[in-house]
C-alpha cells in the first residue's frame, strides 16, 4: 500500500510539473504595441511623456514607443509616419488628431529679456517690442491675454513680432531683433546659460490651459482603445511621480532627454517649472481649461468660430485612468 501511494504522489508531481510546463510554453505573451510618436520640440513641457518612458511605465502597459523629434517645430500628420503627437492643442482645433491626454495645465513660456530685472513687471513692456509666436499659437494668446488684463493693447502699446518661422526666432533675437522674446524650457535655459538671455517672468500666469497633449486620430483611438488607455495610465503615474519628487530626482532621470543641459541647469529648470505648475496633475483635459484657451484664440482673432470640447478633446481614455487611480508611485 505504501508503495503504491508513493507511485500515485510520484504520478501527481509529475503530472502537475507537466501542466505547469504546459501552461508557460502555451500561455500567450500579453501584446506588446510597437508605435511611433512625434513631438513638435524637445520640451520640458513633454517631460510626464519621458518620464513615463524612462521609468518604465510604458512598457508595464504594454507600449513600446520610439519618439522622434520634428525638425522645424511642426508635426504633420500627414507626412509624419506616427501614430502618437506630442503637440500644442491649439494645433488640433481645426480638423485631423484630437487629444486624448493632457501633459501640461499652463502655458510653458517665458518672458526673457535682454539683462536680468529681478523687479520686472508685465507693465514695462509698454512701448517696447517682443518677439512672440506666431498669431494663433498658444504662447501668442497667452502673451495677448495677460497684456489685455493689464489693459495694455496687443500691436499699439507692446509691438509683437509674430511672423518669424519658429525655428529662426531665436537666431533673430541674438541678432539684435526685438528687446524681448518668449520662449519655453529647455531653450530659454539655454539662452541664461550663454547670458543672451534671462527669464524674467512666466505666461503660466495666464491661467489654466491644456497647451500641451498627446494626440492621435480618431480612427486610431477607435481601433486602438487599449493602447489609448495604457498611454493615459502611463502618464498618470508619471505625472503623480513628478508630484512627489523633488526637482534633484526627478533632473536625474530625465537627464537622458536633454543632454546639452547639465544636471545643475536642469534641476533649476524644472524647479522653475513645478514651481509654476505647469504640468497637469492627471492626463484629463478639463473643459474648463478648453474652454479657456478657445476664448483666448477667439479674442485674438485667430479662431472664427467655437470648436466644440468632443470635437477636438476625446476625453474618455484618459478619465477612466484617472477614476481608476494611477499604481502607487514606487519608492526608489
Amino acid at each position: 500500500m505504501h508503495r503504491i501511494l508513493s507511485i500515485a504522489a510520484a504520478i501527481t508531481v509529475l503530472a502537475a510539473g507537466a501542466a505547469a510546463a504546459w501552461f508557460f510554453t502555451h500561455h500567450p505573451e500579453p501584446e506588446v504595441h510597437r508605435l511611433s510618436v512625434r513631438e513638435t520640440a524637445r520640451e520640458i513641457a513633454y517631460l510626464p511623456h519621458y518620464l513615463a518612458a524612462a521609468l518604465g511605465y510604458f512598457e508595464d502597459n504594454g507600449l513600446h514607443l520610439s519618439l522622434t523629434t520634428a525638425p522645424r517645430g511642426i508635426v504633420d500628420p500627414a507626412q509624419d509616419k506616427a501614430e502618437l503627437y506630442l503637440t500644442p492643442l491649439d494645433r488640433l482645433m481645426v480638423d485631423g488628431p484630437v487629444a486624448f491626454a493632457a501633459l501640461t495645465g499652463k502655458d510653458p513660456n517665458f518672458l526673457l529679456g535682454r539683462e536680468a530685472k529681478p523687479d520686472f513687471k508685465w507693465e514695462n513692456l509698454k512701448e517696447y517690442t517682443v518677439i512672440g509666436d506666431p498669431p494663433d499659437t498658444v504662447g501668442e494668446v497667452a502673451l495677448e491675454e495677460i497684456l489685455r488684463r493689464l489693459e495694455l493693447v496687443p500691436q499699439t502699446h507692446v509691438t509683437i513680432i509674430q511672423h518669424l518661422p519658429v525655428h529662426l526666432r531665436v537666431g533673430a533675437f541674438l541678432s539684435g531683433t526685438g528687446s524681448f522674446i518668449i520662449l519655453p524650457d529647455p531653450m530659454a535655459a539655454y539662452l541664461e546659460k550663454s547670458e543672451t538671455g534671462y527669464v524674467l517672468v512666466s505666461l503660466a500666469e495666464a491661467g489654466e490651459i491644456p497647451s500641451r497633449v498627446c494626440a492621435a486620430t480618431p480612427e486610431f483611438l477607435q481601433t486602438h482603445p487599449d493602447v489609448a488607455l495604457g498611454y493615459c495610465l502611463a502618464v498618470f503615474q508619471a505625472q503623480e511621480w513628478i508630484a512627489q519628487k523633488s526637482p534633484e530626482e526627478i533632473a536625474v532621470v530625465a537627464a537622458p532627454f536633454f543632454p546639452y543641459l547639465d544636471l545643475e541647469t536642469l534641476t533649476r529648470v524644472i524647479a522653475r517649472n513645478k514651481e509654476t505648475r505647469l504640468w497637469a496633475p492627471n492626463p484629463l483635459v478639463e473643459e474648463n481649461a478648453y474652454q479657456n484657451l478657445q476664448n483666448w484664440l477667439i479674442q485674438s482673432g485667430e479662431l472664427p468660430q467655437a470648436v466644440p470640447y468632443h470635437q477636438a478633446v476625446e476625453p474618455s481614455f484618459a478619465r477612466e485612468a484617472v477614476e481608476g487611480g494611477a499604481l502607487p508611485v514606487p519608492q526608489q
